[in-house]
């Protein structure tokens, strides 16, 4: 729901890097030159070292999570994390802009993420931060790609981070073995398959993987923190000692889990928000693509087929609502 542009430079009075080494701050201008020092990791996250301490704040520099397809949602997560000193990796060769004008995201202006009419041109991310009368500089280029139109921004955000990794490989070609060198990967608008195979690979490494999607006014993630997760649990003001998950779910497991099992505690029927979550998963495993206004009949017609082959008296073909409310989901999807 976050669709407010940065082009509004919002969070420019929290960190901002200027041109020469300079530091510009509402507490004032830190430079490399002068009787003044320059800011350093402990100034800029002081505020949050003071809330769980060094050690902690050691291990989130270092690190590396990776984000599969940029969305909204997922665009937030980075934004939260890369402004607490976490480096970003996008992984994303999906086109620009014609991507973002569908699965709109608050780091890129709505002059930059219009789709053209030409499918031939498209513009290109700034090659400079530099500021011109408080607009971007926006270039009428060749069209990119998602990951490549989202690298200056996320550089900007926090200048004390190494260069953004990116990759623009399609997904489907991206090998196993790339997702297994980062802690966590945060993935959007995947089909089941993929989400798997990338789950799988990550987990298996001892990374995390988040699925998290948006719909409307809704959204759904499915997390798969692999076999060997530890934690601790809140028991008051204190934590209880290490433990490991008592049971453990894999996202294979998770997304082979026919509907009408999907119960819980409290949740005698599967969770409305999870049956309308997998039924975009899996009609984008089906179609290659998720569901959209000229797709909505066919969705429709797909749901309620999926629906009902799940052959349970508690999830039908109708459990999602009528013809017309799926209609409706594909829009919002």
């Amino acid at each position: 729901a976050h669709h407010v542009s940065l082009a509004q430079d919002w969070w420019k009075p929290l960190l901002r890097c200027s041109r020469g080494g300079a530091w510009t701050s509402a507490g004032g201008t830190m430079t490399d030159s002068g009787n003044t020092p320059v800011r350093t990791e402990s100034d800029v996250y002081d505020r949050q070292i003071r809330l769980w301490g060094a050690e902690a704040q050691s291990k989130m520099s270092s690190a590396r999570v990776l984000y599969v397809h940029i969305t909204g949602v997922s665009s937030e997560i980075l934004k939260n994390l890369v402004l607490a000193g976490v480096r970003a990796a996008i992984c994303d060769g999906r086109p620009y802009p014609s991507t973002a004008s569908t699965t709109p995201s608050s780091f890129l202006p709505p002059a930059e993420r219009l789709a053209l009419n030409d499918e031939k041109e498209g513009y290109l991310p700034p090659q400079s931060t530099e500021e011109s009368d408080g607009e971007r500089p926006t270039k009428k280029r060749r069209s990119t790609t998602m990951a490549n139109a989202m690298k200056p921004y996320v550089e900007e955000l926090n200048p004390l981070l190494d260069e953004c990794e990116i990759n623009e490989t399609p997904i489907e070609d991206v090998p196993d073995s790339y997702f297994e060198k980062f802690d966590i990967v945060i993935a959007s608008r995947l089909g089941i398959r993929q989400a798997v195979r990338i789950a799988s690979a990550t987990t298996s490494s001892g990374g995390k993987f988040y699925l998290v999607d948006t719909f409307g006014l809704s959204g759904c993630a499915a997390i798969d923190l692999g076999e060997k997760h530890e934690f601790r649990r809140e028991l008051g003001k204190k934590l209880s000692d290490v433990t490991r998950l008592s049971s453990y779910l894999s996202m294979k497991h998770m997304m082979g889990l026919k509907l009408a099992n999907a119960t819980g505690r409290f949740d005698k029927v599967p969770p409305r928000i999870w049956a309308m979550y997998r039924s975009l998963l899996e009609y984008q495993d089906e179609t290659g693509s998720f569901p959209s206004s000229e797709t909505a009949a066919d969705f429709a017609e797909k749901t309620m087929k999926w629906l009902d082959d799940c052959g349970d008296a508690v999830v039908g073909k109708d459990f999602l609502g009528s013809e017309a409310e799926l209609k409706q989901l594909s829009l919002l999807a």
